[in-house]
């Protein structure tokens, strides 16, 4: 009676891995839209290019959903909740890691977390919305571990001097935090052959660089 019991019970476990397994392949790698990762060095003009990909979406009537991600961080000025990101507090965050909540997430500095939500970004896909995750090179690297379906595309200056003159433009650093943006561009340039594309947004051709990536987005190669 014993062992009958164990052999039912080991089934059971079996049965209930093998659907869990399962559950799982499907839902990381079988959706209806498409999913999109776009990266770039802070300056390059990634929020000008999506923001153009995001009208010619809306004048051709197809779906798109550019992600949101959390942020443990204070709100800065101008920004709202659910726009601009999801505004929670640490433990909220450590929540979702423990939860399995986020596809993706890194800390900056001292308690200062970011992260891609997973269910909010299956969702979309799973109702045939193309999704734009905007996230950095260590961000990809864990998306691309995932095996879901994707296409990368790196977003890149035509030199780092045009990089550091649009950054400097900005006024919006001193300038020891503007050589820290400086630096983290040049590592992040020297994982862009990670990605599946390289588009150039040169100075004076941000349409040619729109249309590049839209055209990339639209393709139907899609690497898992």
């Amino acid at each position: 009676m014993i062992i009958l019991k164990i052999l039912i019970v080991s089934k059971n476990i079996v049965n209930t891995t093998m659907f869990f397994l399962f559950y799982s392949i499907i839902s990381i790698g079988d959706f209806m839209g498409n999913l999109i990762i776009i990266s770039g060095p802070s300056g390059v003009g990634k929020g000008t290019i999506i923001n153009r990909i995001k009208e010619k979406y809306k004048n051709n009537n197809k779906k798109l959903y550019v992600s949101v991600s959390y942020t443990t961080r204070n709100p800065r000025d101008g920004e709202i909740n659910g726009r601009d990101y999801y505004f929670i507090s640490v433990q909220e965050f450590k929540e979702l890691i423990n939860n399995n909540g986020l596809l993706e997430y890194n800390e900056y500095g001292t308690g200062k977390y970011y992260g891609t939500p997973r269910d909010i970004i299956f969702n979309y896909l799973d109702n045939d919305y193309d999704v734009i995750l905007e996230i950095d090179v260590n961000g990809y690297k864990k998306i691309k571990e995932l095996g879901i379906e994707h296409r990368s595309v790196f977003v890149a200056p035509s030199s780092i001097g045009v990089l550091e003159s649009r950054l400097r433009k900005r006024n919006s650093e001193d300038e020891e935090n503007l050589k820290k943006r400086i630096k983290e561009a040049f590592n992040e340039l020297n994982y862009m052959n990670l990605y599946d594309d390289i588009v150039f947004n040169e100075d004076g051709k941000l349409e040619e660089a729109v249309d590049e990536v839209y055209e990339l987005m639209n393709s139907k190669k899609y690497i898992k």
